[in-house]
């Protein structure tokens, strides 16, 4: 039976079936990744992408085609990840485009919104090349448009158009070039994303002629499943990646947004962009060596959401084998940036916001800038752990190039995010990830993860470095001094009450973790410095006489404070390792200004 229109509901089951058969051939996907970068991950940036579509769809009112595209678009677009799904996620806008207020789509209006569809998706593209999905998109775009004029059924419109893309697809090895190399043909293999296209109209394809998505209903938790593929033969050569870091963000746009703009001045500091979205947000995706700088030009344009970027280098490293052992922990474990870099360990950052203005830690926000607003802000800060989605993705990322996983978190008894690490994991029931608690912060928590990375790299094993950290977290004292306790009472960790006696007084507390990684009070000291003294006398009582210590002396705005704790320390013990670090503007929240804490490892 010959079907003239589609409605909501169709529509709607018609995507999903779509995006699963993409799903199910990610790995495949990732296998003959060759082109933009040949990191293996665009399989596993289709298929998130296309889940977040389901997702939406799942809870998506299907009275209307409008309603239905409406809903695709706005989940692909906050949900798109890399090259390919964000123009995945534009296709969708100009889809939305093509059928907004419609009830129901004959085979002419589907056309017609096809091609601004097409159309979207090359306007995101700034250099768009041809012999890859952009290709493909086009000449099925047009086939359908072709076949809409002689044929009102969508089951002969959907069937003879797959025949026109599979050979578009099978004409990307001749067609895409890179200086003058013909690089999937050399390769073996056609197009990543131009073959996940494929797969997805096939999906649509297939749901068109038998109509039936009851077992993946059943499911609702789409499968992922490895295809045999010997994959595309290309050689490892991470210093052909000019640009190291796959940036992207999601921005809700501001008065001063301007789309050509911000093209411009991105375009200084990279390449692969793609600039697309609604009136309202917009989602961008670049590569390029300073993701912090793209950000802060971000900024200036609206409220960023969602940012994230991904080392492209060692992707494709690790797109030629796994590694034993990848190391993931939060932002709040103050090491710096160059380390994490340098030895591959995954961070996970918290969040704050001020009033609606949301900022991940670390990564959308500097300290310099945190400071500035917490002084200036009439409004409390407030901060949130990761997401268990973020942590679903990082284990993602991770497991793609490491055989386990060694998760080194935050206190639980201070934050959530040892938890949503550890809810995340069961995600991964056939995968080995160990969450470690460190039942302390800032270099407590930092010295965990040197001595993770050090044992790694030594080659020992999984259960050897967890029992390794459970022990060292019960040798790591942190002794933490407050200049002022307004943050303690804003934040409503102290009572008004008890707040104004203090001050009266002048009186601050010196606080530590407790075995089980509660922060409780250790001692208080008088005036500008003292309860500085007394954290600084507690730290060498702790460290004195023991064969191994060292100090990381970590401060909030206050350096000249770090530098005169590290003096005493130095002036009673000249041999203890000392280093200075900041902390991390989540911390930053609740210590406040002139904050400084000393955390002490000694066996």
């Amino acid at each position: 039976m010959p079907i003239h229109y589609l409605n909501g509901r169709r529509l709607k089951h018609g995507m999903i079936a779509g995006a699963e058969s993409v799903i199910l051939r990610k790995e495949y996907l990732n296998k003959i990744n060759v082109f933009p970068v040949a990191d293996g991950d665009t399989g596993t940036n289709m298929a998130l992408t296309l889940k977040a579509v389901i997702d939406g769809l799942y809870d998506c009112d299907d009275s209307t085609i409008d309603a239905v595209v409406c809903c695709a678009a706005d989940t692909a677009l906050v949900g798109s990840r890399g090259n390919s799904g964000s123009i995945l996620a534009q296709f969708y806008q100009g889809l939305y485009e093509g059928l907004s207020g419609k009830e129901r789509a004959s085979a002419r209006d589907f056309a017609n919104a096809l091609l601004r569809a097409k159309e979207y998706a090359y306007e995101a593209m700034m250099n768009p090349v041809e012999g890859t999905i952009l290709t493909v998109i086009r000449d099925w775009t047009h086939a359908v448009h072709e076949l809409s004029k002689i044929t009102s059924d969508f089951k002969h419109l959907f069937h003879e158009s797959f025949i026109a893309a599979k050979q578009s697809l099978a004409k990307t090895p001749e067609q895409l070039k890179v200086n003058g190399e013909a690089v999937l043909k050399k390769a073996g293999v056609v197009d990543s994303g131009a073959q996940g296209f494929v797969d997805m109209v096939e999906g649509v394809t297939k749901f068109i002629a038998q109509g039936n998505l009851k077992e993946a209903f059943k499911r609702k938790v789409f499968a992922v499943e490895a295809v045999e593929s010997d994959g595309a033969q290309v050689e490892s050569n991470s210093d052909a990646i000019a640009f190291q870091f796959c940036t992207e963000f999601v921005l809700e746009n501001g008065d001063a947004f301007d789309k050509k703009s911000l093209r411009k001045e991105l375009l200084n500091y990279g390449d692969s962009l793609i600039i697309g979205g609604s009136a309202s947000k917009t989602k961008v995706h670049i590569h390029t060596n300073e993701p912090q700088t793209i950000f802060d030009i971000a900024a200036r344009y609206g409220i960023l959401q969602k940012t994230k970027f991904e080392d492209m280098k060692a992707q494709h490293e690790n797109a030629f084998g796994k590694k034993p052992i990848g190391i993931l922990t939060d932002s709040t474990c103050d090491l710096p940036d160059e380390y994490l870099e340098a030895n591959d360990i995954a961070l996970v950052p918290l969040s704050l916001c001020f009033g609606e203005e949301e900022f991940l830690d670390r990564v959308t926000i500097s300290p310099t800038e945190f400071y500035r607003r917490l002084e200036h802000s009439k409004e409390f800060p407030r901060t949130s752990q990761p997401s268990t989605a973020q942590f679903k993705q990082a284990y993602d990322d991770l497991l793609r190039r490491y055989e386990s996983v060694i998760a080194i978190m935050l206190s639980s008894s201070v934050s959530g995010t040892c938890q949503n690490a550890k809810l995340s994991s069961k995600f991964f029931k056939d995968r080995n990830i160990v969450v470690v608690d460190s039942r302390i912060a800032s270099m407590g928590l930092g010295f965990l993860v040197r001595e993770a990375v050090e044992m790694r790299n030594r080659g020992e094993s999984v259960d050897a470095i967890v029992k390794r950290l459970n022990h060292l977290a019960k040798k790591i004292k942190a002794f933490l001094s407050l200049e002022t306790i307004d943050n303690l009472v804003r934040g409503g960790r102290l009572s008004k009450s008890k707040g104004f006696i203090a001050k009266l007084l002048q009186l601050n507390p010196v606080l530590t973790f407790d075995e089980n990684g509660k922060v409780v009070q250790c001692g208080k000291g008088r005036g500008e410095k003292g309860a500085l003294n007394k954290a600084i006398d507690l730290a060498i009582e702790y460290v004195k006489g023991k064969s191994t210590a060292k100090v990381a002396i970590v401060y909030s705005d206050d350096r000249a404070r770090a530098e005169y704790a590290k003096e005493k320390l130095l002036t009673t013990l000249p041999n203890l390792a000392v280093e200075l670090t900041q902390i991390s503007p989540v911390l930053g929240v609740h210590g406040g200004k002139g904050c400084v804490a000393l955390i002490a490892l000694a066996e």
